[in-house]
């Protein structure tokens, strides 16, 4: 291995982007107008001190801290444990976020169980039900089994840029660019379905996608740059829900 691959796999390198991340976000923020709408219903529900999940495509991380900047410290996100994954969540949680690391390897019983005691505490977890891996802008399940399991609605949320880059990756991340309009946008609560109804877990699925993708496209439109389209869907198992978690992990505080 060169010095310059240890180099880039070192723990000093990892600071140093970490801290480029964090730098960089801000700056865009400082040199950009940040337009922000729909907070009302979400709102209302952090009134009434009701939980729930917030919804966002991986692609539209990057402005997030920004989103509900007065919560950030309530806030946590689901993150992979993945190298890359630990330096957006701990790039984050420079900006008060705590995170849930997720390894998908070991399967997702770990995390749901962490999830559902956050929730339960009243707190809001976001989760961007694409990543780590894709399909780009397509939801799978596990995001409608908690939120059937601990019965909290969800909110979807989506930003955009007047001027941005799409970088190369699977998810076409969004870059933004420093001397931007920035628009954000929350959308309604979307009610979970019943437990256990398959029927009605698919119609929520569906719409919470639906939801989540209009609310990213309207964001696009606003700053006049093209919307990103998903990828092509799943195969449909992908999308059912997963098996239920180890024992001991339900939910005893949902509505």
């Amino acid at each position: 291995m060169t010095w310059s691959a240890r180099f880039f796999r070192s723990r000093t390198a990892y600071s140093i982007a970490r801290e480029i991340i964090v730098w960089y976000i801000r700056f865009v923020y400082l040199t950009s107008r940040f337009d922000l709408a729909g907070q009302e219903a979400r709102d209302a529900l952090k009134a009434q001190g009701r939980p729930f999940l917030i919804a966002l495509w991986h692609n539209r991380i990057a402005m997030m801290p920004y989103a509900w900047k007065e919560e950030t410290r309530a806030l946590t996100v689901l993150a992979s444990a993945h190298r890359d994954g630990r330096l957006v969540s701990e790039g984050l949680g420079r900006f008060g976020f705590s995170a849930v690391p997720v390894d998908s390897r070991r399967g997702g019983s770990g995390p749901t169980r962490e999830i559902l005691r956050l929730l339960k505490q009243g707190k809001c977890v976001g989760i961007t039900p694409d990543g780590p891996r894709g399909p780009r802008m397509r939801l799978r399940g596990g995001m409608i089994t908690i939120a059937a399991m601990a019965q909290v609605p969800i909110v979807p949320v989506a930003y955009s840029a007047t001027r941005r880059r799409l970088l190369g990756s699977w998810d076409r991340f969004i870059l933004p660019l420093p001397f931007s309009r920035l628009v954000c946008l929350w959308g309604d609560p979307i009610d979970p379905p019943p437990r256990g109804d398959a029927d009605a877990f698919e119609r929520v699925r569906e719409l919470v996608e639906r939801r989540m993708t209009d609310l990213s496209d309207e964001c696009d439109r606003r700053c006049g740059v093209s919307p990103i389209p998903p990828a092509d869907p799943p195969p449909s198992s992908e999308t059912q829900p997963p098996a239920p978690p180890a024992s001991g992990a339900s939910y005893e505080g949902g509505r």
